[in-house]
């Protein structure tokens, strides 16, 4: 199948997390920032490139999830872990750890990896995406595009297709731009080897 056939994909409704441990923040809670954000255009867009890329995947791990349930969508992956500094999601299907990843010990090499708008928020991205090309086979993530300074808790900003090079060390073997209805951009890139994938290096922008 084509990879745009993949795009016509809608994502499921995930459960609502199970809240094991209470946790306390100045920002929105967990389940507040899902809602705020589960129709966005570029978690389709996500779904819809993890299942063509991880179609024969056994283990997925998903790295700053802020509690997010969108684990819970890849029912065909049994092995599912959400590592969050402080906020990893958990349910009777989702293992989550607390922990600093690049300080975190992966217990295995993993099918699949999701890193979803976490990069801007970290002081050493190249490091971080060390650690992500590591710790997994097939590896996608996103970061805002071209924004400009003045979102709480970004560090990095303007981010664009050269800015991803340099901090993985390589171009990814696939990117996209995400547009939301309101405009806002999204550039989403997937690592990985190529040859499994049947995807091109290319950049189509996708509303």
């Amino acid at each position: 199948m084509e990879l745009k056939a993949w795009f016509g994909l809608k994502s499921p409704e995930p459960p609502k997390p199970l809240q094991k441990e209470k946790t306390v923040q100045s920002q929105k809670s967990p389940v507040d920032y899902w809602k705020s954000r589960q129709r966005q255009n570029y978690y389709q867009h996500v779904y819809a490139l993890a299942l063509f890329v991880g179609r024969d995947a056994r283990s997925v791990i998903d790295v700053g999830s802020n509690g997010c349930p969108y684990l819970e969508w890849f029912e065909s992956i049994p092995r599912r872990l959400s590592v969050d500094l402080r906020n990893p999601y958990r349910s009777e299907t989702v293992e989550g750890i607390a922990s600093d990843f690049l300080k975190f010990q992966a217990p295995e090499t993993f099918d699949l990896g999701l890193c979803l708008q976490v990069l801007e928020h970290v002081p050493d991205p190249a490091a971080f995406a060390a650690k992500l090309l590591s710790s997994s086979t097939e590896l996608i993530v996103s970061v805002p595009y071209d924004w400009k300074p003045g979102t709480t808790g970004h560090i990095h900003h303007h981010l664009k297709e050269e800015t991803i090079r340099e901090w993985f060390g390589r171009s990814p073997d696939f990117q996209m731009i995400s547009t939301e209805t309101n405009g806002v951009r999204r550039l989403i890139c997937y690592f990985g080897p190529a040859s499994r994938s049947g995807l091109k290096n290319t950049s189509p922008a996708l509303n």
